[in-house]
């Protein structure tokens, strides 16, 4: 078939073939022989951020400055020599802003004519979560690593203890020091043991709860934390109808408690009633789940410090370690959860856990 018999067919059924076009799920342009951009799907368009402004314009224009003499003239070339191409490259949208895309290009030289059919597919979600695996596979290869330097630590730590305590059975003319290693040797046991349990920490076992019994049992626990500490607990409970929660009581126990420990020592520098507030409010009214808000009116914390606060071993208090709340983000991750912080200088801070809800997708469980 000649070029301009293609163009005819084309031209004649262009209804049906934009409607077919406009049907398929990636971005598609089709290039002349100038390399200009002479058709463009509704994908395409939407990608790109533009509508009938992508016709005319060069196909060195979908990239970065940075790209647009080399990459974007070699991938056209390739696709002459080799009949096709395909890799990773990051467009830029109308917006200025940026996407990783998958690019396939095929080449058509018909009756002497270059023509150029470029497909886009959007990749920047799977990018992310090709991250998030190697931060993971990062993460158990640091927890090995430091389970191994954990057991290498603790037997001299423990001898050090040990022999410390038989020496002081014995006469000594400066026994002061003697206590203090014996006191950094049980820093030191404390220190292994918060890591071991961090390292060791379990999968989640999922169950599926209803708020209320979520709600009645993270309210147990804050009032017996709340009553140690005799603080005044404020419970504020925003939900109006029942939905799902998926947690795991275990960890989500032992998630709340340093935050709730946290909220009532906030109040040691500073005068006033000792008073936390509990809310509870619905995540999605679709699919449920649960936003927990633990809040005081405590000394607040520092707006330098606040980026720092979930770091292993950050504290701002003698004695502490430094990992509730590093604890805490953890097993919110493995919740599938979050959690935030939000604090101001003497005025207080809160802390919000999102629970999940339903996570199978709402064509699974609601009738259109």
């Amino acid at each position: 078939m000649k070029f301009d018999d293609f163009l005819k067919v084309v031209d004649k059924n262009q209804k049906i073939v934009q409607v077919i076009l406009d049907a398929i799920n990636s971005g598609i342009l089709i290039l002349n022989d100038y390399q200009k951009i002479v058709f463009a799907n509704s994908r395409a368009k939407s990608l790109l951020g533009l509508n009938n402004d992508l016709i005319g314009r060069g196909f060195e224009e979908l990239f970065l400055p940075d790209d647009q003499q080399i990459l974007a003239k070699n991938i056209l070339k390739l696709s002459e020599r080799q009949g096709e191409f395909d890799g990773e490259v990051l467009l830029k949208k109308a917006t200025e802003t940026t996407f990783m895309a998958y690019l396939s290009v095929s080449f058509w030289n018909i009756n002497d004519k270059k023509t150029y059919i470029v497909t886009i597919n959007d990749i920047s979600r799977l990018k992310r979560v090709e991250k998030v695996l190697k931060n993971s596979e990062k993460m158990v290869y640091l927890g090995q690593m430091l389970d191994d330097i954990s057991h290498q630590i603790r037997n001299p730590v423990l001898a050090i203890g040990g022999f410390a305590r038989r020496l002081l059975k014995t006469r000594l003319e400066h026994p002061e020091y003697v206590k203090i290693i014996i006191d950094e040797a049980k820093r030191l046991e404390m220190l292994l043991d918060e890591l071991t349990e961090f390292i060791q920490l379990p999968k989640a076992n999922f169950t599926i709860y209803n708020t209320t019994s979520v709600v009645d049992f993270i309210t147990k626990i804050a009032k017996e934390i709340t009553q140690k500490f005799n603080a005044k607990l404020l419970i504020k409970n925003n939900i109006q109808n029942e939905k799902i929660v998926l947690t795991d009581f275990v960890l989500l126990k032992r998630a709340v408690e340093p935050i709730l420990i946290n909220a009532c020592e906030a109040y040691f520098e500073k005068e006033g009633p000792l008073e936390i507030t509990l809310s509870f409010s619905i995540l999605d009214e679709k699919r449920g789940g649960l936003k927990i808000s633990i809040e005081d009116k405590g000394i607040g914390i520092r707006a330098p410090i606040i980026e720092r606060i979930f770091h292993p071993f950050f504290t701002t208090k003698t004695g502490h370690l430094g990992m509730g709340l590093t604890f805490a983000k953890r097993i919110m991750e493995e919740l599938d959860g979050d959690i935030n912080l939000k604090s101001s200088l003497n005025k207080g801070t809160k802390v919000i856990l999102e629970l999940p809800g339903d996570r199978r997708r709402l064509i699974r469980t609601n009738l259109i």
